[in-house]
């Protein structure tokens, strides 16, 4: 048995929308929504042959995220030249390849009070209140992809970017929520992340020397363990230094980050604090109850590691710390220093990239 919603004869007036999807289904009675039309027809869509023109072809390969978390990510791919007939740097070809799934219905048309509030974001040359709901509900189903950077491309990565493609005006259409997609760019350093509607996709760009699409693949780029993901605070950290450098001023959007400005950050038998530059711990002596007099220089052991510190006194071990990110060794020093709260430890480690660091540790 097959119903289209809105076909149900039974008495489901009080349930809502889920419950009645359940009911039906429960009893055997295969429902198909407008999300699922809607679905079928994206497949359709993006499972189009490809014309066999002569050219040879690469299988560029990308990532879906549904925001439905029930649905698993995809590996979808699409068929490039393998010498672009558009010249030397044809622009992101993904742009145009998505415009068919975000022209697909969704269902729901543009919330007219959330226009007022975001639309001069995406129309910023037009005068709202005199655009009609009728245009705005046209203008929002044409196929608007807005992408965001997870990684911003910098010459530590070979100026290689990876992109968030989703629906520019998906928060006019009160498309749900991507859970998964936040989450990504929050293990990328985004605090707190952006808002993403609707399903979204993952891509990769090769932007020098040419500005080139790149396989982004499932599994090796989507688990938390993928290099462009371990890498990516830092690489974004890099970005925007570089960026602070070019217009002379700190991004005020942003607040400091800990230990810096020569604000002191308290850890659990250690402070520290940072510059661009370098990175300075302090480890006080205080608690193996010595006065400064009574500390021996030649009881302190001090061992520097690419990613870690370990400071020990008299044999007993004071501090092991995984760093946030590298240091050079050799920029490593460290030196007593006594007052009158007592004698500490002052580790100095210079990073190996000069960019602030959003935490001490690993």
């Amino acid at each position: 048995q097959f119903l289209t919603m809105g076909d149900n004869n039974d008495n489901t007036d009080d349930m809502t929308t889920e419950q009645r999807l359940n009911y039906l289904r429960e009893r055997g009675i295969q429902v198909e929504t407008a999300e699922d039309r809607r679905r079928q027809q994206i497949k359709n869509i993006m499972n189009e042959p490809d014309e066999v023109d002569g050219i040879e072809y690469d299988d560029l390969q990308f990532v879906l995220i549904p925001h439905d978390e029930c649905l698993p990510l995809k590996q979808l791919s699409m068929k490039v030249p393998k010498i672009s007939t558009k010249g030397p740097s044809a622009g992101d070809l993904l742009l145009e390849e998505l415009k068919p799934f975000f022209k697909a219905p969704s269902g729901q048309n543009v919330d007219m009070d959330l226009l007022k509030g975001q639309g001069t974001k995406s129309f910023a040359s037009a005068d709202i209140t005199k655009i009609s709901e009728m245009t705005m509900n046209m203008v929002a189903r044409e196929g608007h992809i807005e992408t965001f950077p997870m990684v911003h491309p910098i010459e530590s990565n070979k100026y290689t970017s990876v992109n968030v493609y989703l629906d520019e005006v998906g928060l006019l259409k009160r498309l749900p929520m991507n859970k998964r997609a936040a989450d990504f760019a929050v293990k990328a350093g985004f605090d707190p992340p952006p808002k993403f509607y609707g399903d979204v996709f993952l891509g990769r760009m090769k932007n020098k020397p040419v500005l080139k699409n790149v396989d982004f693949k499932l599994d090796e780029d989507t688990n938390p363990n993928a290099t462009w993901l371990q890498n990516a605070v830092l690489e974004n950290l890099e970005h925007q230094t570089a960026m602070d450098k070019i217009t002379g001023k700190k991004n005020v959007s942003n607040n400091p980050n800990a230990g810096e400005e020569g604000i002191s950050k308290e850890e659990a038998g250690y402070s520290w604090t940072q510059t661009t530059e370098e990175v300075e711990l302090v480890i006080p002596l205080t608690s193996e109850k010595l006065t400064s007099k009574e500390v021996k220089a030649n009881k302190l052991k001090v061992q520097y590691f690419t990613k870690k510190v370990i400071v020990e006194y008299d044999g007993k071990e004071l501090l092991k710390l995984a760093l946030y990110a590298t240091v050079d060794v050799d920029g490593c020093t460290w030196t007593l220093d006594s007052s009158d709260k007592g004698t500490s430890v002052v580790v100095t480690c210079e990073k190996m990239k000069g960019v602030s660091w959003p935490r001490i540790n690993l």
